[in-house]
């Protein structure tokens, strides 16, 4: 099930949201205000007067529309936002097994969730669990989600890794900021396959292993966590990707590249202009383009299907790059 947005009248920012399949066929008609993608069988839909429920695939509400803000499931939990801002956990019932109190939430992953008190520089996050339990107290200046077993931590200006337990497996030694880059921070990346990117100082990115060695030679302007057997690097201004091995797998010839999902991922050629959208296609592991850059934005790849516009559509292309549903733009804004 994917969301549609229908525009209504000749306005690109007034349009309503319904759902089709993955054959175009549309199955819940365009009658909500907003909507996001379906998680573990549920969509968040904003109604009239701007409250938010969960519909199942036959768009009826598992959740009445009763909700202050978007939520999405993951391992059968939701973080949600009151309308004061302040942050809980509710179940499939819509009913909150965590009372809220945290001022910023992410979803559950590997069974723990961040959880953030504070805001601006007495912000502080730690881990708490699925009956709410603080695992990990809130004593970081920064955290991510678990992801092969480690976390990304920081503490001050240095990114570490704790296990679930909380314990550092690697002591915080990795710059949060780098002097030569303007973002003031610069953050660790998950683990996948074994691997995950830090900055390393000298204005480079290195890929460490679990065990906080430095895995590869030569090191990075910028790096990705792997996705499908890929990592996008930076080197010269350009983009390309390496293989868990550490080698280059496609030469540095993008402006722009994303992470690989369901086998393409989406890069740009061209070098960008001020208010010209550069054109947007997909290569495949091999760097082959499977789909030409014609489209101004595109989503990556989920359910088989890529959220695209141009200048007058927006519509769901399959991995041919044919349509399966298109209609005229509207400015749909975050697809989340």
């Amino acid at each position: 099930m994917f969301p549609i947005f229908v525009a209504q009248g000749k306005s690109q920012t007034r349009f309503k949201v319904g759902y089709i399949d993955q054959t175009g066929r549309v199955i819940v008609d365009p009658v909500f205000e907003d909507g996001t993608l379906f998680y573990e069988g549920l969509a968040a839909v904003k109604i009239k007067g701007g409250r938010w429920g969960l519909i199942d695939s036959s768009g009826e509400f598992v959740i009445p529309p009763t909700l202050w803000n978007r939520c999405q499931f993951q391992e059968g939990l939701a973080c949600l936002a009151t309308k004061s801002g302040v942050w809980g956990v509710i179940n499939r019932t819509g009913n909150f097994v965590v009372e809220p109190k945290y001022s910023l939430m992410f979803p559950f992953c590997e069974g723990r969730a961040v959880a953030r008190i504070g805001e601006w520089e007495k912000s502080r996050y730690g881990f708490i669990g699925r009956l709410g339990n603080e695992i990990v107290p809130t004593a970081f200046h920064r955290a991510w989600n678990f992801s092969e077993g480690l976390a990304a931590v920081k503490l001050a200006h240095l990114w570490g890794y704790i296990e679930p337990s909380g314990l550092f497996k690697i002591a915080p030694r990795f710059e949060g900021t780098g002097k030569a880059k303007r973002s003031v921070d610069i953050r660790a990346g998950r683990f996948v396959n074994g691997f995950a990117p830090v900055w390393a100082g000298q204005d480079f990115y290195r890929f460490i292993d679990t065990t906080g060695a430095l895995a590869f030679e030569g090191g990075f302007e910028d790096a990705n966590s792997f996705s499908e057997g890929r990592a996008v690097v930076k080197l010269g201004g350009r983009y390309g990707f390496i293989d868990t091995m550490g080698k280059l797998a496609i030469d540095f010839r993008f402006t722009l590249a994303r992470d690989f999902s369901e086998g393409l991922a989406k890069i740009e050629e061209k070098e960008p202009r001020a208010g010209v959208a550069t054109p947007v296609g997909f290569i495949d592991p091999d760097g082959r383009m499977v789909i030409p850059p014609r489209f101004s934005s595109a989503e990556s790849f989920r359910g088989g299907l890529s959220l695209v516009t141009t200048d007058d559509s927006i519509g769901y292309i399959k991995k041919s790059g044919e349509y399966v549903w298109q209609g005229p733009f509207v400015d749909y804004g975050v697809l989340c």
